[in-house]
């Protein structure tokens, strides 16, 4: 007995020993250096970031940046995002619909391969992501489509098609509802469909779908600055979704002053023609385990 009480001292002292250690291992915990300023600005404003994992920046090309983010969501959660800012004032680089073999005609394509249809010896296509929701029977876009000039459809499917983006005979890029498109229909060289407005005027809009799904945005401001946006999800210990007002939320810290939500689900990719090396690579990992054919899909073009 008198031994065990003898003993009794030693295990609290390695106890408080071990509790000591445990602290000093949490206090030396590594300090995660930020990257980038868009990563930066998100976890400031967006309320949607606990802490950032990891992240990065590189340049795609002038005038397009890449940001990737491994972050844990306010719900506690694994999330992968990434993001391109696209310059859209630098010279060379222009705004194209992508559409299966880059034809007019409904049909269904993955985005690497639309973009081997659309490449050619002066232009290359530099970055793309997923556009308009589509019948996944035919690839008939949900939404409006006006290619190289030509309106090819102004019916919407319901209402969850109320936006598109477009580029402007005159080469301005415009995001809009569906009245906006009514007025300047005549005036587009290109233009495909898009789901809810998720910012507009430098507001974040009320969204009553409040389902958690991988995500495609596109928002733009003023001065010219475009942002892609593919958010992964349906992987628990990978990615595992977003909702479209927390892609609003997103986009607007960014810098975007007008917003929309685009396809996502399977739908999502997130492609760039890689830096070092001059093959396309889909960055994100669409939750079909492979790249979904699609029935559009944004390019950027470098001449």
């Amino acid at each position: 007995m008198l031994e065990r009480l003898k003993l009794i001292p030693i295990l609290l002292l390695l106890a408080a020993a071990s509790v000591s250690c445990e602290k000093d291992s949490v206090a030396q915990a590594p300090v995660v250096t930020i990257e980038s300023p868009l990563t930066q600005r998100i976890a400031d404003s967006a309320g949607v970031i606990a802490q950032v994992f990891n992240d990065t920046l590189f340049e795609v090309t002038p005038g397009i940046m890449e940001t990737d983010i491994h972050y844990l969501s306010t719900e506690g959660y694994s999330m992968h995002v990434f993001i391109l800012e696209i310059d859209t004032k630098h010279p060379g680089l222009k705004l194209k619909a992508g559409t299966p073999y880059n034809a007019s005609a409904y049909a269904m394509q993955t985005v690497p391969d639309m973009a081997k249809y659309l490449e050619n010896g002066n232009t290359k296509v530099m970055a793309a992501v997923n556009a308009d929701f589509f019948n996944t029977s035919t690839g008939e876009p949900r939404g409006i489509f006006v290619k190289d000039g030509k309106v090819i459809k102004t019916t919407w499917a319901n209402t969850r098609s109320a936006t598109f983006m477009g580029i402007m005979k005159n080469g301005e890029i415009v995001i809009g509802d569906r009245a906006e498109f009514a007025e300047k229909q005549n005036d587009l060289q290109e233009a495909l469909g898009g789901g809810p407005m998720l910012v507009r005027d430098n507001q974040i809009l009320t969204q009553t779908d409040l389902t958690v799904e991988p995500r495609t945005g596109i928002g733009m401001n003023a001065q010219g600055k475009m942002y892609f946006i593919v958010v992964d999800g349906r992987s628990f210990y990978y990615s595992n979704g977003i909702t479209i007002t927390k892609l609003g939320q997103m986009l607007k810290a960014c810098g975007s002053t007008i917003a929309i939500n685009v396809d996502g689900g399977g739908s999502s990719t997130f492609m760039i023609k890689h830096p070092l090396a001059d093959v396309w690579q889909v960055r994100n990992r669409p939750s079909d385990g492979t790249n979904r054919a699609v029935g559009n899909a944004w390019m950027i073009l470098a001449n």
